[in-house]
């Protein structure tokens, strides 16, 4: 049975959902279903600084240019951005270079339009940026700082949360309250959960914030959810907690990727 309709029967049998996963050695697609981590490919060779995904494209930042994907990865076309250490996406594509310079790109001009600039750009999503200097809201022509003295991630998932060494942090009605104070570099929300990834492992929130117990010894560098959690580490394992598993056995699956440093990981639009 050819490779094509391996990858068919696994997505109507188990959902599938595709996860990219970002590192020196490049840009790898792993599938991923409720259950279960699947088939997995090196997509593209060259160090991968940040990986996003939105409306049906996969975005990459590199240390050449940042390149945009509609065909879920199979080919990139270069965007003239030049060298970029975060993407995301906010209706557009967002990007920011290591001096800080943050850009909106136009599909239908083909260019890069830059309306401001920030001290070491860490992370972008939808419409909020994290960088050293705190949490900027991304408007059309704009950057408008939202405060926090410093920001390693944001998560604009039906509320913002950011994370830095200090904690992590909810915003509402103009202010950022601390909700537990921890040091944490990531941090992921879907409107109905929330996690959040430190030295000191896996946040959960139910309320309030708890520790969530991780099934290796390896240290978690980003979150998301595919179905249930999707997870990775630095040494390149994948860790998903199923939200229903279809033999009944409760608790994370793993499967290692042979990658090293990873950088992050984004999920396709289920």
């Amino acid at each position: 049975m050819g490779e094509m309709a391996e990858d068919r029967i696994y997505a109507d049998r188990r959902e599938k959902t595709d996860v990219y996963v970002g590192s020196p050695l490049g840009l790898t697609l792993v599938a991923v279903s409720d259950d279960r981590v699947g088939r997995f490919r090196l997509l593209r060779r060259g160090a991968i600084r940040d990986v996003a995904t939105g409306d049906g494209v996969v975005l990459i930042a590199t240390d050449e240019d940042v390149y945009r994907s509609t065909d879920g990865g199979e080919s990139f076309d270069a965007t003239g951005f030049g060298p970029a250490v975060a993407v995301g996406f906010d209706g557009d594509p967002i990007a920011a270079d290591p001096d800080g310079s943050v850009a909106r790109f136009s599909v239908a001009a083909d260019e890069w339009s830059h309306f401001g600039s920030v001290d070491d750009a860490r992370a972008i999503d939808r419409g909020w940026l994290a960088a050293n200097d705190g949490v900027h809201r991304i408007g059309d022509s704009r950057l408008e700082h939202a405060g926090l003295q410093t920001a390693r991630d944001v998560a604009a998932g039906g509320t913002v949360l950011a994370a830095n060494a200090d904690g992590i942090h909810r915003y509402a009605d103009g202010e950022w309250a601390c909700e537990r104070p921890v040091d944490v570099h990531a941090v992921a929300s879907d409107g109905e959960r929330a996690h959040a990834v430190g030295p000191d492992g896996l946040y959960e929130y139910d309320g309030t914030w708890g520790r969530r117990e991780s099934p290796i010894d390896e240290p978690i560098v980003d979150v998301g959810y595919a179905g249930g959690i999707v997870a990775v580490t630095d040494a390149g394992t994948i860790l998903v907690d199923p939200a229903a598993s279809k033999d009944g056995a409760e608790g994370w699956r793993s499967r290692s990727l042979g990658l090293e440093d990873v950088s992050g990981l984004a999920v396709a639009d289920e």
